[in-house]
């Protein structure tokens, strides 16, 4: 279930190149469309146990697309922690608001912070429909997550990405936007890695036209997106247990 794109070039532009766009530094509840602080112990006044902790790699931990996927009527806790052996990285896929997405690869060595969003059963369902089509529904390694705050998930659920991560000069590249320890790889912001792949790609033309033009004919995007298969890198997600495929109509 696709939710609704700005009409304006500006705030089209602005999804294409803000992702995974801007998030709290510390744990926050999402409620009435805005981000309110949890205190350390705040989260104790939740309901956590009658929900279903996802980890949110990319822009799933931003207040911004909680409300453009969900409004101002859905609470939402989204608590932050320590993800050991895997990074967050740029996939070999591009969104229908033109942004290069995010998946997770498995790195020894690396602990990327990344967020929980608490959802309820029915919010959880609807998650599903917005990941639809570009993302596979699993659970990681047990242990491999440790909260900063609030209860540690006895299984770690998570999207992960169908198009596999994307690989430039033979290796993954990191969000700069998601701090990590560890990397052995470069990392990118969102405008930066547009900016390598129109240069190398589409030398000469501009950038902002090209992510329109994206946006406007999927089937531009599409066309875009089989010239990133060539820089796919192999998924490697030991421990990774398939719960569902999300497979569908929605691109």
């Amino acid at each position: 279930m696709p939710w609704t794109l700005p009409r304006d070039p500006a705030g089209l532009l602005a999804l294409a190149t803000d992702y995974p766009y801007p998030a709290p530094e510390e744990s926050y509840l999402f409620t009435g469309g805005t981000a309110r602080a949890l205190s350390a112990d705040g989260w104790r006044a939740l309901d956590l146990a009658s929900r279903v902790p996802v980890l949110a790699h990319g822009s799933n931990r931003s207040p911004e697309q909680l409300r453009r996927k969900f409004g101002d009527s859905a609470d939402i806790p989204v608590t932050y922690g320590r993800l050991a052996g895997f990074d967050v990285v740029y996939a070999a896929h591009v969104a229908r608001y033109g942004a290069v997405t995010s998946t997770l690869a498995a790195v020894p060595g690396v602990a990327s912070r990344v967020a929980l969003n608490w959802l309820t059963p029915g919010q959880l369902a609807f998650m599903h429909e917005t990941e639809r089509m570009n993302y596979t529904y699993g659970h990681l390694p047990l242990g491999c997550f440790t909260p900063e705050v609030g209860p540690a998930p006895a299984v770690t659920a998570v999207y992960v990405g169908n198009h596999g991560p994307l690989a430039l000069d033979g290796g993954l590249v990191a969000l700069a936007a998601v701090s990590a320890e560890g990397r052995p790889h470069p990392a990118l912001w969102q405008r930066e890695i547009q900016a390598r792949l129109a240069a190398e790609h589409h030398p000469g033309e501009e950038l902002e036209a090209l992510l329109l033009d994206r946006i406007a004919r999927p089937e531009a995007r599409r066309a875009f997106e089989a010239r990133l298969r060539r820089h796919q890198a192999v998924l490697a997600l030991d421990g990774f247990t398939v719960v569902e495929r999300l497979d569908g109509e929605i691109a």
